[in-house]
């Protein structure tokens, strides 16, 4: 494809070579805290999902530790048999040693056996489908478990649960502000790289107007040139974001994490961080055109 003639000498210019570079840094960082709000919005799907129709009871250990090993079991079963005769649960399940030894292993060693330590039994309560503890008899669930067990508690995660959806979505708002003072700042770059190859070309402008050049003509020149700036930059921008992004979620499976969202983003959010190239070359063009015709006015 030939390359379009120009009458400006765009090449010559430092800023103009330097804008693409700038743009790619704006580019990335806003790309960065877009894929940081996909991955936010990940973990907060994940967890509401998870936690959704589902409770925890606690079954703190026996005072008595003589009587512990003779009770815990009996306890347990009818703790288990009361939950699972509530109206709305489907399931009910005691967590068991081997599970609980699992969750230790990383603090206390392989060696461990939970049934040593003074720890509380956790039954995991499963509802129906469509129910949450809003929807079951609580008080009734409490007062059957509590008679065998007085000082179990029923955690249904609601409290605890909507602190966090709520701090995920404070984190979201910032990634969002961030992507907004990000795109203004390259803005204001734009248009100060466009004034000052104004001014670099000054003579070459008013050459062109003794020739009759229109302001529209001269306007779109310094707009195809933002063009293919903000083009450039926004390409290595997001090839930039998307090599990072890539790298986190190799490096989170490489230590035994799984961080949603991180490693393969949806479909969508890749579409999403596809189209800034184009939305920031389309603000560059803009940008420049409106800061040439109206320099340009003020010239005449």
């Amino acid at each position: 494809m030939a390359r379009r003639k120009t009458d400006i000498p765009f090449g010559q210019d430092p800023a103009t070579r330097l804008l693409p570079w700038i743009v790619a840094v704006m580019v990335y960082i806003a790309g960065l805290a877009i894929a940081g709000a996909f991955v936010l919005a990940a973990f907060a799907d994940r967890w509401e999902a998870g936690l959704a129709g589902a409770l925890t009871v606690q079954i703190p250990p026996p005072a008595d530790e003589a009587l512990a090993a003779a009770s815990r079991d009996q306890t347990v079963a009818e703790v288990l048999n009361a939950v699972r005769s509530t109206q709305g649960v489907a399931s009910a399940e005691a967590l068991a040693s081997e599970e609980m030894r699992r969750l230790l292993e990383p603090w206390l060693g392989k060696t461990v056996d939970p049934r040593d330590l003074p720890l509380p039994t956790l039954i995991s309560v499963e509802l129906q489908d469509g129910r949450h503890a809003g929807n079951i008899d609580m008080a009734d669930m409490r007062r059957r478990i509590q008679a065998h067990a007085p000082t179990a508690v029923i955690d249904d995660h609601g409290q605890w649960q909507a602190r966090l959806v709520s701090f995920l979505g404070a984190l979201r708002l910032v990634a969002a502000v961030l992507v907004s003072i990000v795109a203004l700042a390259g803005l204001i770059m734009v248009v100060f790289g466009t004034r000052s190859g104004l001014l670099a070309h000054r003579s070459t402008i008013e050459l062109l107007h003794l020739f009759g050049a229109q302001d529209n003509y001269i306007a779109r020149q310094f707009q195809r040139e933002a063009l293919k700036a903000g083009l450039k930059g926004g390409i290595i921008g997001v090839a930039a974001t998307a090599a990072t992004v890539v790298g986190l979620g190799h490096g989170a499976a490489s230590a035994g994490t799984t961080l949603p969202g991180t490693a393969v983003l949806e479909v969508t959010d890749w579409v999403i961080l596809g189209v800034l190239p184009l939305a920031t070359a389309a603000i560059a063009a803009l940008a420049a055109r409106w800061t040439v015709l109206r320099a340009l006015a003020r010239m005449v």
